[in-house]
C-alpha cells in the first residue's frame, strides 16, 4: 500500500481541552497533507477545540440533544464539513443482543453509551468503508471493539493508550480493559513506559503494543508562540512566570504546585499562573493554600486557551506536577517554544522526554519541588536552542511516518 492513499476514521467521545484529542486532531492533520483521508467520528460534538479540527477534515457526528449548537456553527463557518447519523434504536437493540452473547465486559453504567457508539461506528463503517479505525481515550477505545465485534471485524481497529492505566483507570474500567484490548488489531503506546503498562496490566502480548510518541508540530507551534498576551504579569520587565498548564484533576497535583512555589518564592522572585478549566471553588482552595505560604498575590490564573504557546514562550519555565502521566506533551510544546521545564518524574513519560534536559523532582514532594523551581529560574537550565533541538525528537514527521506504517501492515493483513 505505499503508494495507495489511506482512509482513516478517527474515533472520540468529545473534543475537550485534553492531550490526546489535540494530538489526534495534529495526526489527521498530517495525513491529509500527505494526501491521505481522514474522518472524525464523534457521538457528541462539543467541547473546546473549534480551531484544531484541520482542513479536508469530515466529521461524522450522532444526531442527538446534547449537540452544542454553537461549537457546530462556529466550526462549520470555519468550512469543516459536518454530517448528522441518526442513531438508530434497533442498531443500539442489535448491539447490545450481539456483544451481551459475546461476554464482553463493561462497566453497566457506561454500557448503553458505549454500545449506541458502536452501533453508530458500525453505520458509518459501512456507508464509508474507511481502511482503518483509530479510537483514542477509553470510552472510544470500548467502543471501537465492540464496533469490530458487531462488524465481524470488517476493519481493522488500533486502539490508543495516552496515561498510566494502572493509576488513571479506575478498577471496573481496568477490568473491561483486560478484555477489550487484546481485541483491537493493535494498541498504540505513547511511550515506553506506558507501552509497559500496557502489556503487563491488561495482559498484552508483546507484538500487538506499539510506542508511538506524540505528533509535535514544532514549526507551527513557534509560529503560534508568537501571538500577543495581554496578561500584565507577562509583560517585559515583570518577574518571570512559573507557568501551569492542564485541567482540574487530582492527577495534576495543583495543590504540591502551589506549596512548592510558596517555598520558591522566598528565595526567588516570580509569580505562578495556572492555564486551563478550573471550577470556581477549585480555585479558591488553590487561593487558600497560596495564602497560607504568604504568596496569594503572586497566584493568578487564565482560562481554558486553545493558543497556551503564546504564554509558554513568555514564562521563566513550564512546571509540571503530576502525579502520573503518559507522555506529557505540555513539555513537548513548552520545549519546542524554547520555554524551560521542571516537571515531577511521574510514570510514565517525564523522564522519556527531560531526562538530561530538566530537573525531575519526586512526585508529591513539595520542598524537591521548590528546590527545582528555584534553580531554574536561577539560569541552571538548557538553552533556548538546545530545548527546542530536543523537541525535533518528537517531530510530527516521525509520528506520522510510524502511524502510516502500522496502517499499511493492518490493511494488508
Amino acid at each position: 500500500m505505499s503508494s495507495a492513499k489511506l482512509h482513516v476514521g478517527f474515533l472520540l467521545t468529545g473534543l475537550n481541552g485534553g492531550g490526546a484529542e489535540r494530538n489526534i486532531l495534529r495526526l489527521a492533520a498530517a495525513l491529509i497533507a500527505r494526501g491521505h483521508r481522514a474522518d472524525l467520528v464523534i457521538p457528541k460534538f462539543a467541547g473546546d477545540y473549534r480551531a484544531a479540527i484541520p482542513d479536508g477534515m469530515r466529521v461524522w457526528r450522532a444526531r442527538i440533544p446534547g449537540t452544542d449548537r454553537k461549537f457546530l456553527r462556529a466550526v462549520q463557518r470555519a468550512g469543516v464539513e459536518v454530517e448528522a447519523m441518526t442513531v438508530n434504536p434497533f442498531g443500539v437493540v442489535r448491539s447490545w443482543l450481539v456483544l451481551g452473547r459475546k461476554g464482553l465486559h463493561l462497566p453497566a453504567r457506561r454500557r448503553h453509551r458505549v454500545y449506541a457508539y458502536a452501533a453508530m461506528i458500525a453505520t458509518y463503517v459501512r456507508e464509508v468503508r474507511p481502511h482503518v479505525l483509530v479510537s483514542a481515550l477509553p470510552g472510544a477505545d470500548a467502543a471501537a471493539v465492540c464496533a469490530a465485534e458487531l462488524m465481524d471485524r470488517a476493519v481493522p481497529v488500533v486502539t490508543t493508550v495516552w496515561n498510566n492505566v494502572t493509576a488513571d483507570y479506575t478498577p471496573e474500567w481496568l477490568e473491561a480493559s483486560r478484555t477489550l484490548y487484546p481485541l483491537a488489531d493493535a494498541v498504540v503506546a505513547v511511550s515506553k513506559g506506558v507501552a509497559e503498562s500496557v502489556r503487563r496490566s491488561l495482559g498484552m502480548d508483546a507484538e500487538r503494543v506499539r510506542t508511538i510518541y506524540n505528533p509535535i508540530p514544532a514549526a507551527s507551534i513557534r509560529r503560534l508562540a508568537q501571538g500577543e498576551v495581554t496578561h500584565p504579569w507577562f509583560a517585559d520587565g515583570e518577574p518571570p512566570v512559573v507557568l501551569s498548564v492542564g485541567r482540574e484533576a487530582p492527577q495534576k497535583d495543583h495543590p504540591t504546585l502551589v506549596e512548592a512555589f510558596g517555598l520558591a518564592r522566598r528565595e526567588v522572585d516570580a509569580r505562578l499562573v495556572i492555564l486551563g478549566k478550573l471550577s470556581a471553588p477549585f480555585r479558591a482552595r488553590l487561593r487558600s493554600l497560596a495564602r497560607g505560604h504568604g504568596v496569594e498575590g503572586d497566584l493568578g490564573f487564565v482560562d481554558f486557551d486553545e493558543n497556551p504557546y503564546r504564554y509558554m514562550r513568555r514564562a521563566g519555565l513550564l512546571a509540571l506536577s503530576s502525579r502520573w502521566e503518559g507522555l506529557p506533551t505540555v513539555i513537548l510544546e513548552a520545549l519546542a517554544c524554547g520555554t524551560p521545564v521542571v516537571s515531577t518524574d511521574a510514570p510514565y513519560g517525564p523522564r522519556e522526554i527531560l531526562g538530561g534536559w530538566g530537573d525531575l523532582p519526586p512526585v508529591g514532594d513539595a520542598l524537591a519541588l521548590a528546590r527545582a523551581l528555584a534553580r531554574t529560574l536561577r539560569g541552571e537550565r538548557p538553552t533556548a536552542a538546545a530545548l527546542r533541538a530536543r523537541a525535533a525528537d518528537f517531530s510530527v514527521e516521525q509520528a506520522t511516518d510510524a502511524y502510516v506504517a502500522l496502517f499499511e501492515e493492518l490493511v494488508r493483513r
